[in-house]
């Protein structure tokens, strides 16, 4: 398996912190988000990583260089970072497709055990979940069973929305080899030949599971911590919250 980490933004409700670094190297703890990453998925097995990179590109690339703990690093440049958003860079990293696939946004710092379990238990196309609560925004999925039967964008969650039964993403997810180059990337495809490049990969996922040409399946984090770091308050909960023993595997 071949993790594909998206870390191309520019981290905009970040500023002022990145107006100087780029949103994966923003440090908690004293160390990058990103090398918390890449430190669970080596430690993991992951073997080949790739970083799709765009706003001050050069900082990640020599921070870590061609590799870390043993993984194997290689980027991909999206030149169009300030104008486009993840399904862009996705696309961009089409190439890069030849093993199923470990993929999550940039800008996530969580406990390293839930990429273990996750590929401990050989799950592919599944989706990192965890229980919602009013205090998450961002894409839910409805569950039935060990399956979603939607995945709803927050633009599409509107005024009244239940979310009684709902799931929030952690956008981390597993795809088989077929599911990307067959299912995923033509549709993000068809999303970019339309003009639709500011959009987020989820759309693609949530469009196919309506079209009943995706089941995804459903893995819970059980409890393991995680945070997607946006905002400075975002990134003052995480490091109260995250001891970095608890992050690293030294």
């Amino acid at each position: 398996m071949k993790a594909i980490i998206l870390a191309a933004g520019r981290g905009q409700r970040l500023r002022p912190i990145t107006d100087t670094v780029p949103k994966c190297l923003v440090p908690v703890n004293g160390r990058p988000i990103l090398e918390y990453q890449l430190a669970a998925l080596s430690g993991s097995g992951i073997r080949k990583c790739v970083v799709v990179v765009g706003y001050l590109a050069s900082q990640i690339e020599q921070r870590f260089g061609s590799s870390y703990g043993g993984m194997d690093i290689s980027y991909v440049f999206n030149p169009e970072f300030s104008s486009t958003n993840n399904i862009y860079s996705l696309w961009l990293a089409r190439h890069e497709v030849d093993d199923d696939i470990l993929l999550l946004e940039g800008d996530l710092l969580f406990e390293k055990d839930i990429i273990a379990d996750l590929l401990n238990a050989r799950l592919l196309d599944t989706a990192v979940l965890d229980n919602f609560d009013l205090s998450m925004d961002g894409t839910v999925v409805i569950p039935m069973g060990n399956q979603a039967v939607r995945m709803v964008l927050k633009a599409n969650q509107m005024a009244g929305f239940d979310y009684s039964d709902a799931l929030k993403t952690v956008n981390i997810y597993t795809f088989s080899k077929a599911t990307i180059v067959e299912s995923i990337l033509p549709s993000a495809g068809d999303y970019i030949s339309s003009g639709n490049r500011n959009q987020f990969y989820e759309a693609v996922i949530a469009n196919l599971i309506d079209r009943g040409d995706l089941t995804l399946g459903i893995h819970l984090t059980n409890g393991r911590l995680w945070r997607e770091i946006d905002t400075p308050g975002d990134l003052i909960r995480a490091e109260a919250d995250f001891q970095e023993a608890s992050l690293s595997w030294e």
